[in-house]
């Protein structure tokens, strides 16, 4: 047992100073938690991103497309102006090669070609032609006649 003795103190007592009193605040009762996998929505936003991300590509590609079409156009086009160009320089060569005075001149002096003389001219008489039947048209109008015989030979 603990005993004290009874004294009296001499102090000043000051009170302490009293504090206001806050409303005390009640706890809200806790939500239950809510499972926050909802697997409809999850897979929702991840097709609509898939979706959005192949449209992206789609269009991408068909501008590559377009891209790698209007290159081989341009390409396509050069090689058209250069094939034109070497068929106008054909057509000239061929005009020049096809003037008559330039191959007169070109055999007489390169070949030593020269006119032939009189005596060395024949002329020749060719037959008419006659136009003969061949034997293949012959064997036509043998199968015709003999369809149309058959034919007769049927009613009779």
């Amino acid at each position: 047992m603990l005993v004290a003795e009874k004294r009296q103190y001499v102090d000043t007592y000051y009170q302490y100073p009293v504090e206001k009193e806050q409303p005390i605040s009640v706890p809200r009762a806790k939500a239950v938690p809510r499972t926050k996998t909802k697997v409809q929505r999850k897979i929702l936003h991840l097709f609509m991103v898939l979706v959005g991300f192949a449209l992206c590509s789609y269009t991408v590609a068909r501008f590559a497309m377009i891209a790698q079409n209007q290159q081989e156009i341009l390409d396509l086009e050069k090689a058209l102006k250069e094939q034109q160009n070497v068929q106008e320089y054909l057509k000239l060569e061929l005009a020049a090669r096809g003037d008559l005075d330039r191959i007169e001149e070109f055999a007489k002096n390169n070949l030593e070609m020269d006119y032939p003389d009189k005596e060395q001219v024949l002329y020749v008489e060719l037959p008419e032609r006659q136009i003969q039947k061949t034997a293949d048209d012959q064997l036509a109008v043998e199968d015709n006649e003999s369809l149309w015989s058959k034919i007769l030979s049927l009613l009779d």
